[in-house]
């Protein structure tokens, strides 16, 4: 404490005096000099010596620091002379009074919010960089479909809960092992404090390898709520269904297994044993019915298990008013399984497994043209309905027939270097010359190039000289034209009657939609191959890809939605033959590309108390990210900022 003075008028005397009062300066947490004033003491009557003014601000600051002693008054101030004394008192007293006396520790506590928060940029450093990003729209999707609600009602504890998501939420972002995932949950991911809030909790080893086995025990009642669920939300109608069959390949023997079999391999993996995976998927492409199956399982035969299951999977009436449309590809669309799928009161919707031969195109048929996948045009004309029979749609697409008539060159020229071989034998020496086993060898190239060799009229001539062996072999091409008359030309096929040209041929492009979800659940979720050596685990690993193919589905199709809704905004005013504009909904590994640029870091440094702050922060979206939010409705921050000071010591 301090006086400071400057000189008034003093009416008291009429004329200028000294005007007195007490301040003191503090310097706060934060190192801010704060002056302030205690006391206007005003003017001092009688006036004092400067050396006593000074003496009682001596007085006053010893009072400030000794104010718990009980002696208050007491020898300290004995040797300053009484009216240094009285006044000292005096002051104080009017301080207490006031309560300025405790002012500056009052600046000094109101400074130190601020000065914890105050840091030495020179003790600055991020530590704990996460991904947050792809995380938390998974997050998100999964409460969307209420996955944790479930498990809950199912009895699983909150640790049980947590831990199941935290996995399933990594193997939809990063597609690991059951090993692999808890490295990334320890070192790259953020999804334990998205899921607890906490950075220290993550799942234990036994506990994680538990998870998929654990979900795949509830397979029915799981797949189940999810199609209730996904219903709900998306309004989804089920009136179409998508049958299709892929498979997985093993990498080792699996010895022992009953499930794994060598079979006809998706990705021509002859060496490998397979596992089929049934699928019967909506338009939408979610999931409806799932089943594992052996691996030599052919595809027609897979068929009846599925149509059972359909009635309970769709929950739709099979009235004529409403029957359901069963879209399937030719490979499983045998005979046997249309009938099948008939008598269960369902429509199908297929390609001709065969070409139609002698047939007419309807009297009145108007050919009917639309765009195929590529852009390019194609042609659609009824065929002329036989009583009883099927409804056909013969399909002419020129993209299809320059790549079947580069195909049948190609095997022509294959199928004729094969009989070349076969004939340059007969002159070689060694080579086959007798009758039966030349004509075995052009049967093998027969055989092998079926598409062209029916084509060919084939003259085998006997050696005159040895009537065992061949002489020549002479070849042709009955009729050249027919070659390629039918490249390019396919057949749609179908019981229901009230199907327009442009309705059928969009019915069964939906079948794209299922091999969309092949592609995601091999390549965007690595399903394949498969590292288990036990049928249960890899029941368990598959299951566990269908439902990141759930929680993938259910955002690429909220964004496929919108992106549809601002094709048509964008294309109304559009006239015919101008370009229109397109709006693709990314694949998966796109949208967690994007998402990435999310992060979660820890920010440390000292502040002014010598303190360690450490800030939690998540990173502002950026615009791609920030537009897949937007466009799914979703919060953008799993949390904005989390502070924690410590010690230094």
């Amino acid at each position: 404490m301090h006086f400071i003075s400057q000189t008034r008028y003093n009416p008291s005397i009429g004329a200028d005096d000294y005007y007195y009062r007490i301040k003191e300066s503090v310097r706060d947490l934060t190192g801010r000099v704060h002056s302030y004033v205690l006391l206007n003491v005003g003017f001092m009557t009688p006036r004092l010596k400067p050396g006593q003014v000074r003496d009682i601000a001596v007085c006053l600051n010893w009072l400030s620091e000794h104010r718990d002693e009980q002696d208050l008054f007491g020898d300290a101030m004995s040797r300053y002379d009484e009216t240094v004394r009285s006044r000292a008192c005096e002051y104080w007293q009017r301080m207490v009074d006031l309560g300025t006396v405790d002012r500056a520790q009052k600046i000094i506590e109101e400074s130190r919010p601020k000065a914890e928060r105050l840091v030495d940029v020179d003790t600055m450093e991020h530590t704990d960089a996460r991904e947050v990003g792809a995380e938390w729209i998974c997050l998100q999707a999964i409460r969307e479909l209420e996955i944790d609600r479930f498990l809950e009602k199912e009895g699983w504890s909150e640790i049980q809960i947590n831990t199941a998501l935290a996995q399933l939420i990594t193997r939809t972002v990063y597609s690991p092992s059951e090993l692999k995932s808890l490295d990334i949950m320890r070192e790259n991911s953020a999804v334990c404090e998205l899921l607890t809030g906490s950075q220290e909790w993550q799942p234990g080893f036994h506990a994680t390898y538990e998870v998929a086995p654990a979900l795949f025990g509830l397979k029915d009642k799981l797949e189940d709520h999810l199609c209730r669920r996904t219903d709900s939300l998306f309004n989804v109608t089920n009136r179409i269904a998508l049958f299709d069959l892929t498979n997985f390949y093993f990498e080792g023997r699996k010895e022992g297994s009953k499930k794994a079999r060598h079979g006809r391999s998706k990705e021509k993996r002859k060496d490998c044993k397979l596992l089929v995976l049934a699928l019967c998927i909506n338009a939408a492409g979610f999931i409806r019915y799932s089943c594992i199956l052996a691996g030599n399982t052919a595809d027609p035969d897979s068929l009846p298990a599925m149509v059972d299951t359909l009635a309970a999977r769709c929950r739709v009436s099979v009235s004529p008013q409403q029957r359901v449309l069963v879209c399937l590809d030719a490979g499983i669309a045998t005979e046997d399984n249309l009938v099948k799928i008939k008598e269960k009161g369902y429509d199908y919707l297929c390609v001709s497994r065969s070409r139609l031969k002698d047939y007419e195109l309807e009297a009145d048929a108007e050919t009917v043209k639309v765009l195929d996948s590529r852009r390019q045009e194609i042609s659609l004309t009824r065929v002329r309905h036989e009583e009883g029979g099927d409804y056909y749609l013969e399909i002419n697409s020129p993209g299809k027939q320059l790549k079947e008539e580069s195909m049948n060159r190609l095997f022509k020229e294959r199928f004729e270097k094969e009989l070349d071989k076969a004939r340059e034998s007969l002159t070689k020496k060694g080579g086959k010359k007798t009758y039966e086993k030349v004509i075995e060898r052009v049967g093998r190239a027969i055989q092998k190039y079926p598409s062209i060799s029916k084509y060919y009229v084939i003259d085998y001539i006997r050696d005159e000289k040895n009537p065992k062996n061949m002489g020549d072999i002479q070849w042709r091409i009955a009729v050249p034209e027919n070659v390629d008359r039918l490249s390019g030309i396919y057949f749609l096929r179908t019981n229901r009657d009230k199907l327009d040209e442009k309705t059928t041929w969009d019915y069964y492009n939906l079948i794209r939609e299922i091999e969309c979800t092949n592609r995601q659940l091999k390549t965007d979720l690595n399903l394949r191959p498969i590292y288990h050596q036990k049928d249960d685990r890899s029941d368990a690993h598959l299951f566990m890809g269908l439902l990141a193919y759930w929680i993938v589905n259910t955002i690429r199709y909220r964004m496929k939605v919108i992106n549809e809704k601002k094709e048509m905004e964008a294309n109304k005013d559009k006239k015919p033959g101008e370009k229109r504009k397109h709006y693709p909904t990314p694949y998966w590994t796109e949208i967690v590309r994007r998402m990435s640029t999310q992060k979660a870091v820890t920010t440390e440094a000292v502040n002014a108390l010598g303190e360690k702050v450490q800030v939690r922060l998540c990173s502002t979206p950026k615009k791609e990210a920030a537009d897949i939010y937007e466009m799914l409705g979703y919060k953008k921050m799993p949390f904005w900022r989390k502070i924690k000071v410590c010690s230094t010591q």
